[in-house]
């Protein structure tokens, strides 16, 4: 695979714009749309679907995706074609992931019995698998070039850099500007009006330049690992499974949160969707500035120092939100705990986007290193697949303790969110101390001095 020019760079990094919009839209909205907040409710909202079959099937349908992901990664890792590896499942997987994002949200029954339809829990379901499916086709290639596009550790930083940047205006325009959307069209017209932005996908495609994989002159002479074996040698990676354990306890408070948010903005600190895309805009417009200062922490001390700081920052940030909740009786004004909070975590996100990318794709390299195989798309599975599970466990967490305390005579469901959010970041900290990459660059001077 030919390696990025400087300038191609940026095409890369904007691949991921769409997919992760359209993924971040559904994985915090759709519990919301068909089952509604209690604001949304006392507005006229309707139960669409069942909770507890919603967070049943919905469970099931994140965990078949985490699992199609290694099949998936074992068939873009040894694929023989004239088109390379990753281009071909990355241009398959395209119009069917539009197609099914859309549908998620245009359930068979619009009007059901109260308590919701369980024909539209099982729609949701299977539209959900399909989506997850298709969007894991073309984010296991595209994430696992990175592993080949560029020669070393700071390179991928740098392309990661870019992920973030253009996954940041994806966090925006989630968490900004969707809310504003759903307060003046509803959720359906605004899904329409995001779909075209999925469009942002093809320009990977332009820059990802690969020789034929078929047998022949062009092939590189790789060995070709099964599933089996592939998955065993990613999953005894003594470094990755570290790392992995510090991602999966952090990512479960993170999604803990993501899909909370509307019920802690609207039940627990009584915002409307709109002043709720103000507050969130607090948190991502110091982010150009956040992501200056998490630079310089990674290029004077290692992104692993930079991402434990980034941990313990959106701990605290975590622990903000409750003083917002209106029965306390705070002097503080719900909107400005909310302010506060989302400006103190704003410096957690550049670390929570870059890591991700850069860390597996790092390990994956080392690891072809001394394989001679590069397995890149099977390490970003299993981080598939155990994001899938922690965040499938987050999200019927949610719902579970939702729906139990809306029965009893003090709704504090989402009180709770936050803190829980917090201890998942303190324990991803302590872990994240064993990783052994992102160290602290060793200066020229340090050099000559150890030789």
């Amino acid at each position: 695979m030919k390696q990025l020019k400087r300038w191609q760079e940026p095409l890369y990094g904007i691949g991921g714009f769409g997919a992760t919009l359209m993924y971040q839209v559904a994985m915090s909205y759709i519990l919301a749309f068909y089952v509604p907040t209690a604001s949304d409710l006392a507005k006229g909202a309707v139960v669409l679907a069942p909770p507890a079959l919603f967070g049943a099937l919905f469970f099931v349908a994140r965990m078949l995706d985490g699992v199609v992901d290694i099949p998936i990664a074992t068939w873009t890792d040894n694929l023989r074609s004239r088109f390379g590896r990753r281009r071909p499942f990355m241009a398959l997987g395209f119009l069917p992931m539009v197609v099914t994002f859309v549908l998620m949200w245009f359930p068979p029954v619009t009007a059901p019995a109260p308590g919701g339809s369980a024909l539209n829990t099982v729609y949701v379901a299977l539209m959900s698998v399909l989506f997850f499916f298709f969007y894991t086709m073309m984010a296991v290639p595209y994430l696992s070039a990175l592993s080949e596009i560029v020669p070393d550790e700071r390179s991928r930083v740098r392309v990661a850099s870019w992920q973030t940047f253009f996954n940041t205006i994806a966090y925006v325009l989630v968490y900004v500007v969707v809310p504003m959307l759903f307060h003046k069209f509803g959720m359906r017209k605004a899904v329409l009006m995001l779909a075209p932005i999925m469009l942002t996908y093809v320009f990977p495609m332009f820059v990802i330049k690969e020789d034929s994989t078929k047998d022949g002159a062009n092939r590189r002479a790789e060995p070709e690992v099964g599933l089996v074996e592939s998955f065993r040698q990613t999953i005894t990676n003594k470094n990755f499974l570290v790392y992995l354990a510090s991602l999966a306890t952090f990512f479960f408070g993170l999604q803990l949160f993501l899909g909370g948010i509307k019920y802690m903005c609207n039940d627990m600190m009584g915002l409307s969707d709109a002043e709720m895309g103000m507050m969130n805009a607090a948190a991502f417009a110091p982010i150009p500035v956040m992501l200056l200062l998490l630079n310089f922490i990674t290029r004077r001390k290692g992104s692993k120092t930079a991402f434990r700081i980034s941990l313990i920052v959106f701990a605290a940030a975590m622990l903000l939100f409750p003083l917002g909740w209106t029965k306390l009786g705070l002097p503080i004004p719900p909107m400005v705990v909310g302010i506060a909070a989302g400006a103190v975590g704003s410096f957690s996100i550049g670390a929570f986007f870059t890591i991700p990318y850069a860390y597996p794709a790092q390990i994956a390299a080392e690891d072809a290193a001394v394989t001679g195989k590069d397995r890149a798309g099977m390490f970003f599975a299993v981080q598939g697949f155990v994001n899938q599970l922690v965040g499938a466990f987050a999200g019927s967490l949610v719902l579970a303790n939702l729906v139990s305390v809306r029965t009893s005579a003090i709704d504090t469901g989402a009180v709770f969110i936050g803190p829980v959010a917090a201890l998942a970041c303190v324990a991803s900290f302590f872990i994240a101390g064993k990783l052994t990459i992102g160290q602290k660059p060793v200066s020229a001077t340090e050099k000559e001095r150890a030789q």
